[in-house]
């Protein structure tokens, strides 16, 4: 018997990860002795009471049925308090949050709340997949708004004809950027607001890496730009902040309508997020050791010190990411971005993600992500020069 696939699901580029996924059981299989630079899965583990609140959450058997849909009432007011504190917006707990599988799950999902087929996202590419994969999965379209690091990765809004905008339902940004590195200005929040409220859009922005900045520059919330509020909807996770990836921890916050409709989306998808994790959630989001994050902070910097130094030692010319957890960087003549991973795999064991991962706009590009221990990542350098790979651009 044929089973053919619905055109939605075929019309989805391969899932680069996946397939990085196997290759890297096929060297390990080996014997290889890999460095995996290849995807943003964070190695500082959470601080001990975020483990401590999870432990002591186990041992209460209410928090083992289903929880609510809405969300524990506790999350969502630490979720506020949080929100107040570090990025100093004002979200009622009640009917401006909601709680999410992940962040990624939330992104996803919130297409199929509004995107009909015929319908536009607006993306600035390269993107994080989720950004465009969840219109194609929801049966709309993605459009792509190119950027180039000579515009700080940034689109070009004014180049976005009437009818394109007419057309679009939501446009999904997010800085600190995946797979970029970089961070947006006051002035472009504040320009892509009046464009979303003017032309009657959607204006998501992905703040997974809000705390994942550099050199003391703070990234703010697209919620602090006056008006936000009437078209925005922002979504944040713990997986970066506080280490917490696999305990799929995240929630959106924002236009109460945009919230609400989420919610009803997710009520007929998922039973909502394990209480336990909630606690330890919140726990995470009312620590007492204040200086966790700005240590995870200089972790990560000292990392991209150490590997964008390296690489410029190799004949790139690449200047240090503002934020994320990512360092992207062009490959060498004579390669296209996957014949380039797959060398490099093959001869040094280190992996990277080729760019076409995050749309063909990536295609000459590869990102290292920032998730090994500083010897690793000099090791890896050092791989990489006694193979030969130098840049020639």
């Amino acid at each position: 018997m044929k089973f053919t696939q619905s055109d939605r699901l075929l019309k989805l580029p391969i899932y680069v990860f996946a397939q990085l996924d196997k290759i890297k059981a096929e060297q390990q299989a080996k014997g290889a002795d890999l460095i995996d630079l290849g995807m943003g899965n964070p190695d500082i583990p959470p601080p001990a009471e975020i483990n401590k609140a999870l432990i002591d959450s186990l041992a209460n058997p209410e928090n083992h049925r289903y929880p609510s849909f809405e969300g524990a009432p506790e999350f969502k007011n630490a979720v506020s308090g949080w929100c107040k504190r570090q990025y100093n917006i004002s979200v009622d707990a009640e009917h401006e949050v909601v709680t999410l599988i992940g962040s990624k799950e939330g992104i996803v999902h919130f297409a199929f709340a509004f995107i009909n087929p015929g319908d536009l996202t607006l993306v600035p590419m390269p993107a994080y997949p989720a950004h465009f994969r969840g219109t194609i999965l929801a049966g709309g379209e993605p459009y792509v708004l190119p950027t180039t690091e000579q515009h700080g990765y940034l689109p070009d809004l004014k180049n976005i004809a009437p009818e394109t905008a007419k057309r679009a339902k939501m446009m999904i940004l997010s800085y600190p950027s995946n797979p970029t590195g970089a961070v947006s200005t006051r002035e472009f929040y504040e320009e892509a607001v009046a464009f979303c409220r003017k032309h009657e859009i959607i204006l998501i922005h992905d703040f997974a890496y809000a705390e994942i900045y550099f050199d003391g520059n703070k990234p703010i919330s697209m919620l602090s730009i006056p008006g936000a509020k009437d078209v925005c909807i922002e979504f944040h996770t713990t997986s970066k902040t506080f280490g917490m990836p696999g305990w799929r921890c995240g929630f959106a916050v924002g236009n109460r309508e945009l919230i609400e409709a989420l919610r009803k989306i997710k009520t007929n998808l998922d039973y909502g997020l394990f209480t336990a994790v909630q606690k330890a959630a919140i726990a995470a989001m009312t620590l007492d050791e204040k200086d966790y994050i700005d240590r995870v902070r200089a972790t990560y910097q000292k990392r991209r010190d150490i590997f964008v130094d390296g690489l410029n030692s190799l004949g790139w010319q690449i200047k240090k990411p503002k934020g994320s957890l990512y360092v992207w960087f062009p490959v060498p003549k004579g390669y296209d971005s996957t014949e380039f991973t797959m060398q490099v795999i093959a001869k040094t064991g280190v992996v990277f993600s080729a760019g076409t991962a995050f749309g063909e706009l990536g295609e000459g590009f590869v990102r290292a992500a920032l998730v090994a221990p500083e010897n690793r990542l000099e090791e890896a350098i050092s791989r990489l020069k006694k193979a030969g790979f130098r840049y020639n651009g």
